[in-house]
């Protein structure tokens, strides 16, 4: 694996990792402006490297109140992902200056870069090709595998062939 395919995977984990405890943040707040609380929500490390919310354990009371508010609200998720809101996760989520997406539709990495005129992401190809724009609802984080097909393959960089030098000895 090339060293660039190394920085990658470490920045992608480092990505996957402030993505869940932001996504963690954003539950935590969710549940308790409609006053509920998971006293075990939290990020952990799964074994394949994955960083997961972890739910936790809760009591049967706020597990049946926890049903009740996604029963509530799953008319809203099927209609915005089927598209009938399509403007609506525009207004949800923005990704921080520098963060790695991938265009749903072309399936090219990006570094994204600003927002341009009509609030659409602007992505920075890898190979310092043309920038594009991409609706946010056109992107996904990108996965492993994402990364190591963006990685250039490159023969290593060719050391000094040594010398052959002579010892005398004494």
């Amino acid at each position: 694996m090339t060293a660039m395919a190394n920085s990658l995977l470490d920045r992608l984990e480092r990505q996957d990792r402030a993505f869940a405890r932001k996504v963690c943040d954003g539950l935590r707040e969710a549940l308790g402006a409609a006053g509920l609380r998971l006293p075990s929500l939290g990020v952990e490390r799964a074994a394949t490297g994955a960083h997961l919310v972890q739910l936790g354990g809760v009591a049967p009371g706020l597990a049946s109140e926890l049903a009740t508010l996604v029963w509530t609200g799953a008319p809203y998720v099927r209609a915005v992902r089927g598209g009938e809101f399509g403007g609506a996760c525009s207004l949800v989520w923005v990704p921080e200056p520098g963060e790695l997406l991938v265009d749903v539709v072309s399936g090219r990495l990006g570094e994204f870069s600003h927002l341009d005129g009509r609030g659409e992401l602007v992505l920075l190809p890898g190979d310092g090709g043309v920038p594009w724009s991409v609706g946010r609802c056109a992107v996904r984080h990108p996965t492993r595998a994402d990364l190591l097909r963006a990685a250039p393959v490159r023969p290593e960089a060719s050391a000094p062939t040594p010398t052959s030098t002579s010892t005398s000895s004494k």
